[in-house]
């Protein structure tokens, strides 16, 4: 499986457990030139950016250390951008960011509220 099939896959497994909280789909692989959101849902009356994360092996904690600042940076610019496009204002828009980490085989799904 190529690695672009396995984080679709993945996103897709996270996509359905988020779900299953009562979280609700707005937009997927937001992608601008020099950033990208995996998923960007609403949780309740919160506008929730969200990075979904796989390995195959690990901990929780090592999935978050991969997350570099130039990452937490790209990720931030990307929601003030779909924010604006969407006639959102950023300082009237409850939002967070959130982090789905998936390890194991069979799966161990980890989500981490407001990580960043």
């Amino acid at each position: 499986m190529s690695t672009r099939a396995l984080g679709t896959k993945q996103e897709d497994t996270a996509l359905r457990f988020l779900t299953q909280q009562g979280l609700r789909l707005l937009a997927r692989n937001y992608r601008l030139r020099d950033g990208e959101i995996d998923l960007i849902m609403y949780d309740q009356a919160y506008l929730v950016f969200i990075e979904v994360k796989y390995r195959k092996n690990g901990h929780f904690a090592d999935i978050l250390e991969q997350i570099d600042q130039r990452q937490l940076v790209r990720i931030r610019r990307s929601a003030r951008i779909f924010m604006h496009q969407h006639g959102m204002v950023e300082h009237q828009t409850l939002c967070r960011f959130d982090v789905v980490a998936i390890t194991g085989q069979p799966f161990h799904i980890e989500w981490l509220k407001d990580a960043f």
